[in-house]
């Protein structure tokens, strides 16, 4: 278990400088102390030294503060290290200096992927097509062990439905109960491997396509394994159940979407009192749902959708054709076919906190830097009843 955030012991700025001490052992056993210390809160170095650096009650905090006010306590670390994450010429600083204290102070290389990271979000923002934003409901950090919960419904026949409960009549409630399965969490990222004498010689943002590569190679990974969760349960909650677009379109092709088809289902999700608001299908799944909404199908150029929409049909209850149901992108959904939830209260991603600090402890005490783009994170369903896996292959 890690210990209570309330115990971590706020500090001044100047604590940090004994990693740039002149003892290349002593900033080493000061890097991987902090690091230590770090890992039994759970937390990031990044969080830690928000949390642990005391910024406005330091000795010297008027050099840590700017025109926007006090820097972070990981800004003003960064900033007493010589630790800057672009190039400020009219301030007088210089990316190459980050490569100078990390080559002349092993203490420092603590920092090293969290100062990388800085330095490709300054240089570059990537746009991600697959990513689990997209359908999770919430992304939340945990700090030990988690159990998948029970969502235990009350009877049906002891309260009122549809209508106004009356006096002294029933609510209907819901008992969330832990269970005895733990949440399965997985690995994801991957690495580089430079020799510090390489990084001496290049600028640090000469990492960012590497960065950029294996960030998307993270979230897709992220991506699958969610899908995997979403279609097959969590070990509480079964696998998705299965409707056929032929039983909602008897003339539909198979391979092929078929608005009629999918106009069922989704009236159908929502008569349920689920009604899907996000779909997930792969690459060429998403291709046939832009056809099927921008392709002419008439002699008219209009779209299936703009057709029904000409007659003067409306789908109040999905609105469809407004673009309320959003399309998410995964590999890791069948072919044939799609998966449909309603996003609010679906599935939920956590992510273990402090996962990374081993690779931090690596980084200190080797003379080379492998740098790791990788985060711990499992799944687990809110509810089994808000999924549908909609097959349109057969």
């Amino acid at each position: 278990m890690f210990k209570p955030l309330s115990q971590v012991r706020r500090r001044d700025v100047s604590e940090v400088l004994a990693l740039r001490s002149e003892s290349q052992h002593e900033g080493i056993q000061a890097g991987l102390a902090l690091t230590r210390e770090a890992k039994e809160f759970g937390l990031g170095l990044r969080q830690f030294l928000d949390l642990a650096v005391d910024v406005r009650g330091s000795a010297e905090s008027d050099k840590y503060r700017s025109a926007n006010g006090y820097l972070s306590g990981y800004e003003a670390s960064l900033a007493a290290l010589n630790l800057p994450v672009n190039d400020n010429l009219p301030a007088g600083h210089v990316l190459d200096a980050a490569s100078d204290t990390f080559q002349t102070y092993p203490g420092t290389r603590a920092l090293f992927p969290e100062v990388v990271d800085d330095v490709v979000r300054w240089k570059y923002r990537q746009e991600q097509l697959e990513t689990t934003a997209a359908f999770v409901a919430q992304s939340r950090t945990v700090n030990g062990v988690e159990m998948i919960s029970t969502v235990i419904e009350d009877n049906e026949e002891d309260y009122q439905v549809n209508r106004a409960v009356a006096e002294l009549g029933r609510f209907p409630v819901r008992t969330i109960r832990s269970g005895q399965t733990a949440v399965q969490f997985y690995k994801h990222g991957g690495g580089l491997r430079i020799s510090y004498e390489f990084a001496r010689r290049v600028r640090l943002d000469m990492l960012t396509p590497f960065n950029n590569r294996a960030a998307r190679e993270t979230e897709r990974s992220k991506v699958i394994t969610a899908t995997h969760v979403l279609l097959n349960g969590d070990g509480v909650n079964g696998a998705a159940p299965v409707v056929a677009q032929s039983a909602f379109d008897a003339n539909a092709a198979a391979g092929k979407l078929s608005w009629e088809g999918m106009s069922g289902w989704l009236v159908a999700r929502a008569k349920a009192g689920t009604p899907v608001d996000t779909v997930i299908g792969n690459w060429d799944a998403y291709l046939l749902w832009l056809r099927m909404f921008a392709l002419p199908t008439s002699s008219l150029n209009r779209t299936d959708a703009e057709n029904l929409a000409a007659t003067g049909f409306q789908m109040n209850a999905v609105p469809l054709v407004s673009g309320t149901v959003n399309f998410a992108l995964s590999s890791g959904v069948p072919a044939g076919r799609l998966l449909g939830i309603s996003k609010g209260d679906t599935i939920e991603e956590l992510i273990e906190a402090g996962s990374n600090i081993d690779e931090s402890e690596r980084a200190i005490q080797n003379q080379s830097i492998t740098y790791v783009k990788s985060e711990n994170s499992g799944y687990k369903l809110a509810f089994g009843d808000t999924r549908s896996v909609y097959n349109f292959g057969a």
